[in-house]
């Protein structure tokens, strides 16, 4: 007689869910012949240029001309793109949030980094030739190096506004980056800050960790874009601005509308909004709308050093 046995999900803790993504995503890759690397999050840790910290999500880096393909591979084993506001970035489209029904942890593709203003191609070409293998979930995964993994890190810390958590991070990120910066390092940095037109982006950070001028390797609108994006606020009005500014006549009145007056339903995509009453969406436009007042004049000083770039 055959024992009827029921099979039951397990709810994984995120700690444990997010090392397992990445084991995952690293074979995967492997199966279907995709370079992909693991980056930032629990790897960091690992290379002792982060304090120990719970990652909610696994950040992937794939080769730029397969991100398409890889997503719809992931596709297959059930992970889906988050379905999120739209919202026009300055920087090239670079990332996808995919999750999983029975997973708390989403896995970020990325094709490539924003602040690296090099080829996609040729960054990540350099990254893989660089790479080495880490260990997450028992498991090897193959991951940048640790310089890289330090000033993707780094990147990732300066585009956003600065909170304490942010400061904290990057002063353990300086200091984990000095503490073994021989010359063999710094060669490896300044082969990646010229790969990846990083000079200017990190001029500081460069100085501090011993790499020699000249700083100047971008143009003043590719500058414009990343100072845009530093703070979130300014980055969604400067957004908005430039596809308005970039979009044929027939479709710059319908951005412009939709920028002004969002539908119900892309505000119900925004965190915890899902299941806001009729008030809670007024007062959301409200917020949204005086935010896009305060940050239009500093956006569109910004966006002006952009034209012809």
């Amino acid at each position: 007689m055959t024992q009827q046995v029921d099979v039951a999900s397990v709810a994984l803790p995120v700690a444990v869910a997010t090392p397992l993504a990445y084991a995952l995503v690293d074979r995967i890759a492997a199966e279907h012949s995709v370079r992909v690397l693991a980056i930032k999050g629990p790897l960091l840790e690992k290379m002792g240029l982060r304090s120990q910290k719970i990652s909610s999500d696994a950040d992937i880096l794939v080769e730029p001309s397969r991100m398409s393909e890889f997503c719809t591979i992931l596709a297959s084993y059930g992970w889906k793109d988050r379905d999120v506001r739209f919202a026009p970035s300055i920087l090239d489209p670079h990332s996808r949030t995919l999750i999983h029904e029975e997973w708390p942890s989403d896995i970020d593709v990325h094709s490539y980094f924003p602040g690296f203003f090099g080829k996609a191609g040729e960054v990540f070409d350099l990254l893989w030739e660089t790479r080495t293998q880490g260990e997450l979930a028992n498991v090897p995964v193959l991951t940048a190096s640790r310089v890289a993994n330090g000033v993707i890190a780094l990147l990732h810390v300066l585009r956003n506004s600065s909170t304490a958590e942010d400061d904290a991070q990057y002063a353990e990120l300086i200091a984990g980056l000095k503490q073994d910066m021989d010359p063999v390092q710094l060669q490896s940095l300044v082969r990646l800050a010229d790969v990846g037109r990083i000079r200017r982006v990190l001029e500081k950070e460069l100085r501090e960790l011993g790499v020699d001028g000249p700083f100047d390797d971008l143009t003043a609108g590719e500058l414009a874009r990343w100072e845009i994006n530093r703070t979130s606020a300014q980055a969604t009005t400067g957004g908005w601005l430039y596809a308005i500014r970039m979009a044929e006549w027939r479709s710059k009145i319908r951005l412009f509308v939709r920028a002004v007056y969002p539908s119900n339903e892309e505000l119900r995509k925004d965190p915890g909004m899902a299941e806001a009453d009729r008030f809670g969406l007024i007062r959301s436009r409200v917020k949204r709308l005086a935010r896009g007042i305060r940050t239009l004049p500093s956006a569109s000083a910004s966006l002006f050093k952009i034209r012809g770039d």
